[in-house]
């Protein structure tokens, strides 16, 4: 596979459960899109993984309306160490599980995506499907999350290559 080389690597989170069983489709989206993925949790990623990948993917759960502490932490600590300019040019995009409508999901996506703008990333919205992300609420249905999560690793992986200047 042409873009089987370019490798994403997602990071996430969760509390309840909706933010870490949106990782796996999103997993098989990138890989449907030429992509390689590695999924690590909050605790697990490595500073080396993370200037190694040629994107970054983050789920965070809602807290509070906005990006949950341990995945804020990882951004504003582990990453200060080579601060600013090391995770520049490489593709961002956030996902998130909330719990009701209203409760601060497009929120913490655009905080997400803030935070990977502030690293110098590459984001791309989508026209599409969930123009910021991919989100799972208490009262989505699990067939519209997986086939959203699916559509945006695919969107992930086609960006990826693209920047690399592969025809996708």
């Amino acid at each position: 596979m042409a873009g089987s080389q370019h490798h994403l690597l997602i990071i996430y989170t969760s509390k309840n459960g909706r933010t870490g069983g949106m990782v796996e489709p999103i997993r098989q989206g990138i890989l449907e899109g030429g992509a390689t993925a590695a999924v690590r949790t909050v605790e697990e990623v490595r500073w080396d993984e993370m200037l190694a990948a040629d994107g970054i993917i983050v789920g965070t759960p809602v807290r509070f309306g906005d990006v949950d502490w341990q995945v804020k932490r990882l951004f504003d600590v582990t990453a200060y160490q080579d601060y600013p300019g090391p995770l520049s040019g490489k593709v961002g995009g956030a996902f998130t599980g909330g719990g009701r409508p209203g409760s601060g999901a497009e929120l913490a996506l655009l905080s997400m995506l803030h935070i990977l703008m502030n690293h110098g990333m590459v984001i791309q919205g989508n026209a599409h499907s969930s123009h910021y992300g991919p989100v799972s609420l208490r009262e989505s249905s699990w067939e519209e999350v997986e086939s959203t999560c699916k559509n945006w690793g695919r969107h992930w992986a086609h960006l990826v290559r693209r920047l690399h200047g592969e025809t996708v």
